[in-house]
């Protein structure tokens, strides 16, 4: 990507803790970062960082300027997918800056990826501040210079064994399922796809797999990356956990399957290069994804 150190800081979701957002903006400086903050970073509209107007204001000055690094959110929440088709990509497009975030960032994330435009998965300005997520932050740190990760991890029993090379795709699972049938609809085909969501109950986790199914979108994976499932509700009265309902919906197809990848709503939440060409091996003991 670029030789810069500017970020531009914007909130195009949910409102923000200022003191948070501050204290974040004040651990990225001291990682030899510079950091603009948005117009109506501080702003709020009910729930919203500002109305529609002053977060796609935002968005659009920070995506238009080709000297920056970075575009990093302070939060998610709801909000992105409000003003998601106002914005205009023909300048980013042209020469892109990383995009990071997640939760509702998803959004923004899965355009990219659609044009095979990589970007970051990872924490959010304003989780920064909190030292159990810092080592998160100073690795995103280090995918902006350049340096990028690979995981070595340990595995777990219900992984499925497997090789898949391809760009990685999704995010959160209710943003996923929340672009079927829009002008930004999800392309899975011949990709590896990470999922990740919070406090939803396990027969909504399983509707929106069923949904996935449908919809063609499990059929040409090349593999599936489950993050953090945290609080997931109604898994006793549902009769499956979480991981038991992937398996099932992912059991006719042969693309290996890695659950319990440490991203999403926990720490550490590590982050991920999305729309990059990786490499995921899965084993029952172990998970290997490195970027190529």
């Amino acid at each position: 990507m670029k030789e810069s150190s500017l970020i531009h800081i914007i909130a195009p979701a949910g409102a923000v803790n200022k003191k948070n957002v501050k204290g974040g903006i004040k651990f990225l400086s001291s990682l030899g970062f510079s950091c603009i903050p948005g117009s109506a970073l501080f702003n709020s509209d009910g729930y919203l960082a500002g109305t529609d107007a002053d977060r796609l204001n935002d968005i659009q000055t920070a995506l238009n300027d080709s000297g920056v690094l970075a575009v990093w959110a302070a939060r998610g929440g709801y909000g992105t997918t409000r003003i998601i088709d106002q914005i205009k990509w023909n300048k980013f497009f042209k020469k892109p800056s990383w995009l990071i975030g997640f939760s509702d960032i998803t959004a923004l994330h899965i355009h990219l990826s659609n044009n095979n435009i990589p970007s970051i998965h990872g924490p959010m300005v304003g989780q920064a501040v909190d030292e159990a997520c810092q080592e998160s932050v100073r690795l995103v740190g280090s995918i902006l210079k350049n340096d990028f990760p690979e995981y070595k991890l340990t595995g777990h029993a219900m992984n499925r064994p497997g090789k898949a090379t391809g760009p990685i795709t999704g995010g959160n699972l209710t943003l996923i399922c929340a672009t079927l049938g829009t002008a930004t609809e999800i392309i899975t085909d011949n990709k590896i796809l990470f999922i990740e969501d919070i406090n939803e109950p396990a027969y909504k986790i399983d509707r929106m797999m069923v949904q996935l199914k449908r919809a063609g979108k499990l059929s040409r994976l090349k593999g599936l990356i489950v993050g953090h499932m945290t609080e997931v509700t109604d898994e006793k009265q549902f009769g499956k956990t979480v991981f038991e309902i992937i398996t099932e919906h992912t059991k006719d197809f042969s693309f290996p399957v890695c659950f319990q990848f440490p991203a999403g709503h926990e720490m550490p939440n590590m982050p991920l290069i999305l729309g990059m060409k990786s490499e995921l091996t899965v084993e029952k003991k172990r998970i290997n994804l490195c970027y190529l």
